[in-house]
């Protein structure tokens, strides 16, 4: 389960800063320049601690598979760098066996695994389009027959 902590210690071993930077395009960002990497927060537009984990979560995604893109690219490229970014923090922070876990314990509607999780409910939906539709998971089965 992701814990922001993840995201200080990821970035404190990548050498790259975290930085608040209202007004900017999007509620977060992970840029390099150079040499220089930095994930950048506009906590202006991630309104609750939730959000702020979701937004915190993919960023890392970024941060360690360095898939980036330029403001510009093609919109084909942009989507490759977020599903990237999107499953490597899925694999990392939200596996299959741990959702298969919440939902044996009770937590099956999205809004309930968001609250489990405490991330917003996109990114549940995110992951469980990920883990069920790209990697073939069936929460509906055992846990020893799915793959982590």
């Amino acid at each position: 389960m992701f814990e922001l902590h993840d995201l200080y210690d990821d970035c404190d071993n990548s050498d790259a800063f975290i930085m608040i930077w209202p007004g900017m395009p999007a509620p977060a960002a992970t840029i390099r320049d150079g040499e220089c990497t930095c994930i950048a927060f506009d906590c202006t537009k991630l309104k609750t601690t939730r959000e702020l984990r979701g937004a915190a979560m993919h960023e890392d995604g970024h941060l360690q598979t360095g898939c980036l893109h330029k403001v510009d690219s093609p919109y084909q490229i942009v989507a490759q760098a977020e599903h990237r970014a999107d499953a490597y923090s899925f694999q990392r922070f939200l596996t299959s066996n741990e959702i298969s876990e919440a939902m044996r314990n009770g937590y099956t509607q999205i809004w309930q695994l968001a609250e489990y999780f405490d991330l917003p409910e996109k990114t549940i939906q995110k992951a469980l389009h990920y883990w069920t539709e790209c990697k073939g998971i069936d929460f509906n089965k055992n846990t020893e027959d799915n793959p982590a």
